[in-house]
């Protein structure tokens, strides 16, 4: 019953209907599993869905492999894209710095607490603000209070300089503003302003030195931002579909490189093999020559025509057309010719006529 159950199936993933299901689902797989699980785990479902699947119901053309996988690229990317997009534009929780508790939180004892920028998204000429809340109790044991507070906007994730880090190249964007604040004496909440004036997705973040009382050695802590670059993203500038603008081909350049890759390696390595065994076969059918037939003797193999049994005629050939000797020098001429051939004698049709060889 199994087995025919999966026979079934086979058969319906040949048909096209089936073929379009399976190109269906295997945008959905890779969608989600990009999206909502883990973006590496798209490289296997995509292989499994894309090239396992196919190959095991009998879709083994490589152009076709090949147009299918590119299909499900084609609007995996703009679907994540989407849902991307809705995501980078939510508000993120409430930052702070480094703490030996949950931050942010009634028990947090982290210097910097609470610290955001409103509106998340905006335009161009939006004034953004920055806030955060420093509690001067928490800095570092055997630091003073804190001198200045810092903020970092960039394009550029984690940023806190115009020197670029590993993850970016020079050129992007920037802007510090620092305050002094040294003298605190209390918790106090800060705040920024800045227009950025141009769209995109921003990055931030916040820093705050404090001197050693010993050796008056600077000490500079920031925010926790990303597990990556240590940034905090937004604000995020522009519309909707300016974001998803942006960020299409980003996605796009993504999906090719770390979806397509493997997958067409995977194909080319696939169809290597399959042409290696396809030859091997060849030889092996030249080397054992021609396959005997496998129906029934009379079928395969009808009888030869019988040689015929025309009797041959016996006897004497046909008389061929009589021949005639030159009366000059016996040169044998034949009936018609009004002269030999040889000396050039006239003949008047009277010369005696003198049997072929086949005629006596």
């Amino acid at each position: 019953m199994q087995q025919k159950k999966q026979s079934g199936l086979r058969r319906f993933l040949s048909t096209r209907l089936g073929r379009v299901l399976l190109i269906a689902v295997t945008i959905l797989v890779v969608f989600a599993s990009y999206v909502y699980v883990e973006a590496l785990l798209a490289i296997p479902a995509f292989l499994v869905f894309g090239l396992a699947i196919p190959i095991w119901a009998g879709q083994k053309r490589a152009r076709y492999l090949a147009l299918a996988g590119l299909v499900v690229i084609l609007l995996v990317a703009p679907i994540s894209t989407l849902v991307i997009t809705q995501d980078i534009r939510t508000p993120l929780p409430l930052a702070c710095s480094a703490s030996d508790q949950p931050c942010p939180g009634a028990s947090a004892d982290a210097l910097l607490q609470n610290a955001s920028v409103t509106p998340y998204t905006g335009s161009g000429n939006t004034n953004f603000t920055w806030s955060v809340t420093v509690f001067p109790q928490f800095a570092p044991k055997g630091n003073s209070t804190p001198v200045n507070l810092t903020l970092y906007i960039s394009t550029c994730p984690g940023a806190t300089s115009t020197s670029p880090p590993p993850w970016c190249s020079a050129g992007y964007p920037f802007t510090q503003i620092t305050l002094n604040i040294s003298g605190l004496s209390g918790v106090k909440t800060f705040t920024f302003h800045h227009v950025i004036g141009s769209d995109g997705i921003w990055d931030w973040q916040m820093g705050v030195y404090t001197l050693n009382n010993t050796t008056h050695q600077p000490f500079f802590q920031t925010l926790l931002g990303d597990a990556t670059y240590n940034g905090i993203e937004g604000p995020v500038v522009g519309t909707f579909t300016t974001t998803y603008s942006n960020l299409l081909p980003t996605i796009y350049f993504d999906d090719f490189l770390f979806l397509g890759g493997p997958f067409f390696l995977v194909l080319l390595v696939y169809l290597l093999f399959k042409n290696r065994e396809r030859k091997r076969k060849d030889a092996a059918r030249r080397a054992a020559g021609p396959v005997p037939p496998t129906g029934r003797p009379d079928e395969d193999h009808p009888p030869l025509s019988p040689p015929s049994t025309r009797p041959v005629p016996s006897g004497p050939a046909p008389a061929g057309p009589p021949e005639r000797t030159c009366p000059n020098c016996n040169a044998v001429v034949y009936e018609n010719e009004a002269k030999c051939w040889k000396c050039g004698t006239a003949l008047d049709g009277s010369e005696i006529s003198t049997p072929l060889p086949s005629q006596k």
